[in-house]
């Protein structure tokens, strides 16, 4: 064979292997670099109306459940926001009628839970026990920790005699602020020279949570005013004492604030201070003539209220109610009694009062 001729055939053969090669590739898959196969392009499987129609109705049925979910949520939100507006609104924005004699201007001004006229400052106070008993007052009020006297600035000579006055000055406190919710009493001990120290004992210092602790009062006692206003006295005094028998137990555990109104009227347990100061809160109110007592019973200490009825004064005490069952017998007995030889007042003079002779049924 020539070398014309071989040079032929060669050229001949590449160019029968470029067209095989040509037409394989248009039927055999290509490969990458890998090693690996890509699919064919032109082979996706064509999506039938049925199957469009299935994908349709499924994609309907997820929307539908998501805004079911939607509006279930926020409908939980609606009445929860509901909800809270309605509490908030009931226990601490709601109009009530403030008492039109409260003065803010008054030196006897604390809260406008109640209004003081001052009547123990007055009768049972001399000048220096006033002056004491203003700056006393002023320290509950701003919630200070404690009030530091030097006896000799108010005109004694004697820091004992100076602390006396200071025990009757609590008392008088308590019996003219039943709307100092938030003080339970005060101690002292005695200073350099005649100095004395009064420590003050306080549910909380806390002013922001003394402001909302008072619109729930505020709030709770227009409640309470409310369902008994149409009663007649004797009926309101019974009602108040009743309901305070049966929501709120008295407390075998003395704490600061179980002696307040605070836990007579918003909490379900109390000890006797707070059953006179929410019951002393309620009667005047309810424009009942009453006063808040305090002193001894069965020589511990303990507070009651006299109420006045019909130009007479009775005792009254619903701590009663509180410590034994609805169903006892003994109940009321804490009610319009004149049996009171086991109860003695600090710093009143009986004299200024006018009881009833006869127990009122209860």
């Amino acid at each position: 064979m020539d070398e014309n001729n071989f040079n032929n055939n060669i050229n001949n053969n590449v160019n029968n292997l470029s067209n095989n090669t040509n037409i394989n590739s248009s039927v055999m898959p290509s490969s990458n670099m890998y090693g690996g196969v890509s699919s064919y392009t032109n082979t996706e499987p064509v999506m039938t109306e049925e199957r469009r129609l299935y994908l349709l109705e499924k994609e309907q049925k997820i929307n539908q459940r998501n805004k079911k979910r939607k509006i279930f949520g926020i409908s939980i939100l609606v009445i929860a926001l509901s909800i809270i507006v309605i509490f908030l609104y009931k226990n601490y924005f709601r109009p009530v009628e403030i008492d039109s004699r409260i003065d803010k201007d008054s030196i006897h001004y604390v809260t406008d839970l109640y209004y003081s006229d001052g009547r123990y400052y007055n009768e049972y106070l001399d000048v220096k026990e006033k002056k004491i008993y203003i700056e006393f007052l002023n320290d509950l009020k701003n919630v200070e920790k404690e009030t530091v006297l030097d006896c000799r600035d108010f005109g004694y000579s004697d820091e004992h005699v100076c602390a006396g006055s200071i025990s009757k000055i609590v008392d008088i406190v308590l019996m003219e602020h039943p709307d100092l919710f938030w003080y339970r009493t005060s101690s002292y001990s005695y200073g350099t020279g005649i100095g004395v120290v009064i420590k003050h004992h306080y549910v909380t210092q806390n002013k922001l949570s003394l402001y909302f602790v008072e619109r729930r009062l505020l709030r709770k006692i227009d409640e309470l005013a409310s369902k008994f206003e149409k009663l007649s006295e004797e009926e309101q005094v019974k009602a108040v004492y009743t309901w305070l028998g049966e929501t709120t137990t008295y407390s075998t555990i003395m704490t600061r604030k179980s002696g307040t109104a605070w836990s007579a009227l918003l909490s379900d347990d109390s000890v006797c201070a707070g059953f006179a100061a929410a019951s002393q809160l309620l009667f005047q109110r309810l424009g009942i003539d009453s006063i808040l007592v305090v002193g001894n019973y069965d020589g511990e200490g303990h507070a009651w209220n006299f109420v006045e009825l019909d130009g007479v004064y009775y005792w009254y005490d619903s701590t009663v109610a509180g410590s034994v069952s609805k169903n006892s017998d003994y109940f009321y007995s804490g009610l319009f009694f004149s049996d009171n030889s086991r109860y003695e007042p600090a710093v009143l003079d009986m004299k200024n009062f006018k009881f009833g002779s006869k127990e009122k049924e209860s």
